[in-house]
């Protein structure tokens, strides 16, 4: 029989209350955040106040691909393209190649498939609603408060 950690709902909140106060430093700009477990299974979310409906979804697919591709969405999106596959390649409609999907990966022991760090994934968090790079940023500082 195998055991395997997972990722609860205390670290997924912690990681959720994170990005929220590092998107909270700019109120009038809602956005959306989101946490899943490592099979991208939805843990916890939240939808700051006025966010548009389009950014908890997209949050949540940032998150899901993270977690199901074992690497944050910009990693996965070079890579891809580096290739010359698109999206579809993967036959699964919430795989995306936009930043802001952060893995989340205990480091350790454990083989991570087309990686050179060894870990084990718990999961991704998505955020979603302002620029690439402003959803990657938030998404790091809601990682950061898991404490791997």
């Amino acid at each position: 029989m195998y055991q395997r950690e997972v990722l609860g709902l205390s670290e997924a909140r912690a990681a959720v209350e994170a990005a929220l106060s590092e998107a909270y430093k700019q109120p009038d700009r809602a956005m959306s955040i989101a946490v899943v477990d490592d099979r991208g299974d939805l843990v916890c979310c939240a939808r700051m106040d006025g966010a548009y409906p389009l950014y908890m979804h997209m949050a949540i697919n940032k998150a899901y691909t993270a977690a199901r591709m074992l690497k944050d969405t910009a990693a996965f999106a070079k890579r891809e393209r580096e290739l010359g596959r698109e999206l579809t390649t993967w036959g699964d409609s919430k795989f995306t190649f936009v930043k802001g999907g952060q893995c989340i990966i205990r480091p350790g022991e454990g083989y991570i498939p087309g990686s050179t760090s060894k870990g084990t994934v718990l999961g991704g968090i998505g955020a979603s609603g302002r620029s690439a790079e402003e959803d990657e940023t938030i998404a790091l500082a809601g990682l950061k408060a898991i404490k791997l």
